[in-house]
C-alpha cells in the first residue's frame, strides 16, 4: 500500500478510498459551474456548433443602447434635424450614416450640442470654464467606467474637440 499525506491533515496516512474520495471532491470543486452568454442561442445547453446563434457587435451594441434606454424609461425613436430615428429597426448603414464626419452623432454636431448644453449649464459665464471643463471630464470618466474602461475613437475626438470650443468660448471674452 502507497502512503499519501493529507495536506488538511497533520502527517497521517490516508487509504485509497480516502484519496478517491478527496481527488473527487477537488474536481468538483474544480468543475465549471456558471455560464455566461452574450447572444441568444436557438438551444439552452449549446456552447460551441452550428445551431448557436450569436448576435453581431452591432446588434450586441444596438441592444445594450435599447435595454439602457429602457431601463431610464426613454423613448426608442428620437428625432434628428431631419429625420425619425428608431433604435429598434435601425440598421448597420443607419448608424453610420449618424455617426459619420457630418452626422447627427458626428464628432462636430455631438461636441457642439455638449458645449452649448455647458455654456448655458453654467450661466453663459467663461470665468466658469474650469467647472465646465471638470464637469465634461467626470461624465467621460463615468461613461469610460460605464463601458468598462475604454471608449470608442470617436469618443475621444468628441472630448478632444469639446474642450477646444470651450477653450474658444473662453477666448472670446
Amino acid at each position: 500500500m502507497t502512503m499519501q499525506i493529507d495536506p488538511n491533515q497533520s502527517a497521517k496516512a490516508i487509504s485509497g478510498l480516502q484519496q478517491e474520495e478527496t481527488s473527487q471532491r477537488q474536481q468538483q470543486k474544480n468543475a465549471v459551474k456558471d455560464r455566461v452568454s452574450l447572444g441568444e442561442q436557438e438551444k439552452i445547453g449549446e456552447t460551441y456548433g452550428p445551431g448557436l446563434k450569436v448576435a453581431s457587435p452591432y446588434e450586441l451594441l444596438r441592444n445594450l443602447v435599447i435595454k439602457t434606454l429602457q431601463e431610464q424609461g426613454l423613448e426608442l425613436q428620437f428625432s434628428t434635424a431631419n429625420t425619425e430615428v428608431n433604435f429598434e429597426t435601425m440598421t448597420p448603414e443607419e448608424a453610420q450614416t449618424l455617426v459619420a464626419e457630418d452626422g447627427y452623432f458626428g464628432v462636430d454636431q455631438t461636441s457642439q450640442r455638449i458645449v452649448d448644453f455647458a455654456i448655458n449649464g453654467f450661466g453663459n459665464d467663461p470665468s466658469r470654464l474650469e467647472e465646465m471643463k471638470d464637469a465634461i471630464d467626470q461624465g467621460f470618466k463615468d461613461a469610460q467606467q460605464a463601458f468598462g474602461g475604454a471608449l470608442p475613437e470617436i469618443s475621444q475626438q468628441t472630448y478632444d474637440a469639446i474642450m477646444e470650443k470651450l477653450d474658444a468660448f473662453a477666448a472670446q471674452e
